[in-house]
């Protein structure tokens, strides 16, 4: 049974139609991606957009403690038939540093035995150039 769903955004795209138990706003956090050839077409599950959101100063600490609070709250919940948590995760267009950091959360989520969906909602939007 699914016990975490993360969901990413793009606040260009508007902010998420349900709500979630916790919402990352990334977008303060936006480094270094510009340094990466054709960033801009490319997404999160890219690994090399991968590397550079995650390698920046902050994020992984901001993922471990994401994952943490997740599981808090699961715990915290008196009705195992409502252990669900919802955390959603935007930057500015939903397809480079929330989709990292959605992915990188439900990967330690699962490696801690927590079943884990993630849904990359802006993912299907076409890229253009800027």
């Amino acid at each position: 049974m699914v016990r975490v769903t993360l969901n990413t955004f793009g606040y260009d795209h508007g902010t998420p139609e349900e709500p979630s138990d916790i919402t990352l706003d990334i977008r303060r956090h936006v480094l270094a991606t510009h340094q990466i050839p054709d960033a801009e077409q490319r997404t999160g599950l890219d690994p090399d957009i991968t590397n550079t959101v995650l390698s920046t100063a902050g994020v992984e600490r901001l993922v471990g403690k994401t994952a943490m609070l997740a599981v808090a709250l699961l715990e915290d919940v008196a009705d195992a038939r409502a252990r669900l948590v919802k955390i959603a995760v935007g930057d500015a267009r939903g397809v480079l540093w929330s989709v990292a950091i959605a992915e990188e959360i439900a990967r330690v989520l699962r490696v801690n035995g927590i079943e884990t969906e993630v849904v990359h909602r802006e993912i299907q939007v076409p890229l253009t150039r800027t």
